[in-house]
């Protein structure tokens, strides 16, 4: 069976579970919601004030949302105690990792459809060019997914994960966050141009970097 096939095997497996159970991706849209009326409340303003809140606003909701999603990715494979024989399989750790990230990826996918249209809503802003928005949102996805998958393997083992995954994962998906803010930030003020084309060149070298790395750091990992 090759990867590609088990991974996809994998994916939809763990999807109809999380389907079925609604639990973590429940929680996830109520945090979220919960995130944006507070920022909304919190940053209440009109006009030209309230839209230059918008990009941190919309980029913070969508990594703390994300790291709640994270704490229970590999919780069936924990509790099963498959995790050891993972790597043993003639297909390696490559599939489990891959088809984790799809999940993450999709759960993610789900909160941004949700959470883009409240902040615009809630603090009034229009996006009048939303291209270089929607792909800054992607690549941002993306990388957020795999580096998560990444540290969220790395730590399922270890004791207080649940504080230990913010420390590791938010400063490592900061260029990301940030370069994201930017390009939003761009797009609001009605920008484009070369500056936008850098930010987004810097998300993509950043997720293809990760995208390449991370099965193999998670490999070596497991095989420790």
């Amino acid at each position: 069976m090759t990867t590609l096939r088990l991974t996809w095997l994998l994916l939809q497996k763990d999807l109809r579970i999380a389907a079925r159970s609604r639990e973590v991706l429940g929680f996830t849209l109520l945090f979220s919601v919960l995130c944006v009326l507070i920022f909304a409340f919190g940053f209440l303003q009109s006009g030209s004030a309230a839209v230059r809140y918008v990009p941190g606003v919309l980029w913070v909701t969508l990594l703390f949302a994300s790291s709640m999603s994270l704490l229970r990715l590999f919780a069936a494979e924990e509790e099963g105690g498959t995790l050891p024989l993972v790597s043993a399989t003639t297909a390696g750790t490559v599939p489990l990792f891959l088809s984790k990230a799809g999940v993450q990826l999709v759960f993610t996918t789900l909160v941004t459809a949700l959470v883009l249209p409240m902040v615009l809503l809630f603090f009034d802003a229009r996006l009048d060019a939303p291209g270089p928005v929607i792909a800054s949102l992607l690549l941002g996805l993306v990388g957020q997914s795999v580096v998560g998958t990444l540290c969220a393997a790395l730590l399922v083992h270890v004791r207080l994960r649940e504080v230990l995954l913010p420390l590791v994962l938010y400063p490592t998906v900061a260029p990301l966050v940030i370069a994201g803010v930017k390009v939003t930030s761009m797009a609001l003020q009605g920008q484009s141009g070369q500056g936008t084309t850098d930010w987004l060149t810097l998300m993509l070298v950043f997720d293809l970097v990760f995208v390449a790395a991370s099965p193999w750091l998670h490999g070596r990992a497991m095989q420790r």
